[in-house]
């Protein structure tokens, strides 16, 4: 019997390492020791022309292939979050593989800690980015090689600029019609002059506070009117409309905007619409943006007159709205459009010049997104708004994180609550069904007396299932692959038997079973799962595996005490 186990356990061993050998990612067990020696490294190491023998008998340090320049911040940044008492962090930097060549990667790291909280190890998982990053590279040269593009921007009122995200803005690209402010783009681009040095000395500090500010608030875009000073020293006003650029870690690199003289001109929006209709170029840049730019009528449900081609992010094409097959206050979700419509009359009879709101609107498919539209009010010589031009951006990632955030500190102050061993399975199964997606699930307590694992708590499951499931014996493949204290996001968890009733009576698509360790010992797991999507989002996998460290550390205290009475 012993050596079926065993060979069964092997058997899906070498089904995982395939798995993982044939993925993109590369997988990574280092130790918490200088240049972090490694214990295990998957096979497909190779694709940067090392071997697992290299590091695991050869002594190759992870460090060692490190670029030299990246590994002083890769240690900080590890440092840091250590000493921050996180259980994982996600960095990019570059390595070089065997041949030396330079490959970019994003490493994503699990923190593991012995019950003490000292630091052991670090697993990781290695996807290679260097397509990502040549193809913003590349698109970064392409716009720098359309001199007719160029010859359009340099032909109109606006002002381009790329700057980098350091100290006053030093510019990487500036249009040649910057020459109206008495400037050339070789002050700028060679010289050293810095964006801020001409920004008139009183309102440098009021634009550094409001850049700050949009950045805390996650925001994609900032906008301001702020005063500079010719090369002759004339004061004149600008209005400055710029796109905050991040990289695939979230750090901000460039911001990229359009400035606009408003000093003899206060009707700037449709100076700055008649521009955007001008030069392509700038369409290129929302088009590659996250920002959907529309102009629409000041009419029922808004009929559109321009919209940016990106608008496909949400599953529609221009050309639905343009040809009025689709009006905008359509997609607005039902419940907040009223809202949306109120505000907007409000504000549009308050004189207003802009309008600024969140709320849903549905996509093409039907899903839900957040948006955040950002929107100048246009008006006639007469006062009448005829037209608004707004910049709408999908903001449902960070809605998202902020529900999860909302949910993890509601359950916080739920089992701080109660002593109740019961209350707390219903209370930490109760938060994960309310993410998107995960909608039923059970808990599992180890019963060492009875050497098996128990369903103690359960939601969303039919009875029947329930029945099949609510007992785990020790030698079952479910109750020895939670023992092997990893969390798992397939359908594989299930035996032969129990995938049946899994897929074709319970219905269930997608499963997370993340076991419950509590100083160095697994007391039990729990196991969500989605009758909807095969697939666990990423980030819904780190929130699951939050709560489950969360709530082991108020379950298994009770649990013990229940034991010892």
């Amino acid at each position: 019997m012993e050596e079926k186990v065993l060979e069964e356990a092997l058997k899906r061993e070498e089904v995982l390492k395939t798995v993982i050998n044939n993925s993109p990612v590369t997988v990574f067990l280092w130790k918490n020791e200088k240049k972090w020696p490694v214990e295990y490294v998957s096979e497909n190491v190779d694709r940067f022309g090392y071997t697992a023998k290299a590091f695991l008998e050869e002594g190759l340090l992870y460090g060692e292939i490190i670029h030299p320049e990246d590994l002083e911040e890769v240690e900080k940044q590890l440092e840091k979050e250590v000493l921050a008492g996180a259980s994982a962090f996600n960095m990019e930097y570059r390595i070089l593989t065997k041949t030396g060549e330079i490959r970019w990667v994003n490493e994503r790291t699990f923190i593991q800690r012995e019950a003490s909280g000292k630091v052991t190890h670090y697993l990781g998982v290695i996807l290679d980015i260097s397509a990502l990053k040549e193809s913003e590279k590349a698109l970064k040269a392409s716009l720098k090689r359309e001199k007719a593009l160029i010859t359009v921007i340099n032909n109109s009122p606006v002002v381009v600029f790329l700057w980098k995200n350091e100290k006053k803005w030093p510019v990487e690209y500036v249009s040649e019609n910057v020459v109206q402010f008495g400037y050339t783009v070789d002050d700028f681009v060679n010289k050293g002059l810095l964006y801020g040095d001409v920004i008139y000395p009183r309102d440098l500090e009021m634009v550094e506070k409001e850049l700050e500010r949009r950045i805390r608030e996650g925001a994609v875009d900032f906008n301001s009117e702020y005063r500079i000073l010719t090369k002759a020293g004339e004061v004149h006003w600008l209005n400055e409309r710029t796109f905050i650029q991040r990289n695939a870690a979230g750090k901000i690199t460039h911001y990229q905007g359009i400035v606009l003289d408003i000093t003899l001109q206060k009707e700037s929006e449709v100076a700055l619409t008649e521009a955007l209709e001008e030069v392509e170029v700038l369409k290129t840049v929302i088009n590659n943006s996250p920002a959907m730019v529309f102009l629409w009528k000041n009419e029922e449900m808004w009929p559109a007159v321009f919209v940016s081609e990106n608008v496909t992010q949400i599953g529609y094409t221009s050309e639905d709205f343009l040809l009025k097959k689709v009006l905008y206050g359509k997609v607005i979700h039902p419940d907040d459009l009223k809202r949306v419509s109120q505000k907007l009359s409000s504000c549009i009879e308050a004189g207003y010049d802009d309008f600024t709101m969140e709320y849903r609107i549905h996509t093409k498919t039907g899903k839900l997104r957040w948006v955040d539209e950002r929107t100048f009010i246009q008006r006639d010589s007469a006062g009448r708004a005829t037209h608004l031009q707004g910049i709408v951006v999908d903001i449902s990632a960070r809605k998202q994180a902020e529900e999860l955030l909302e949910i993890e500190r509601t359950l916080s102050r739920a089992l701080n609550s109660t002593w109740s061993l019961q209350t707390m399975l219903d209370k930490v199964l109760k938060a994960c069904l309310s993410v998107e997606d995960i909608d039923s699930g059970g808990i599992y307590l180890v019963d060492e007396l009875l050497d098996q694992i128990n369903l103690v708590a359960h939601k969303g499951l039919s009875p029947a299932f329930v029945e099949k499931v609510s007992t785990l014996k020790a030698e079952s493949s479910e109750a020895q692959q939670i023992m092997k204290e990893n969390p798992t996001y397939e359908l594989s968890f299930f035996s032969e038997k129990l995938l049946e009733e899994a897929l074709e009576k319970e219905g269930l698509k997608g499963v997370a079973v993340i076991p419950l360790k509590y100083k160095e010992e697994v007391i039990g797991s729990l196991n969500l799962a989605s009758h909807s999507t095969p697939e666990i989002a990423p980030n819904i996998r780190t929130f699951l595996e939050t709560i489950a460290l969360q709530a082991v550390n108020y379950i298994a205290p009770i649990r013990i005490e229940a034991d010892l009475a």
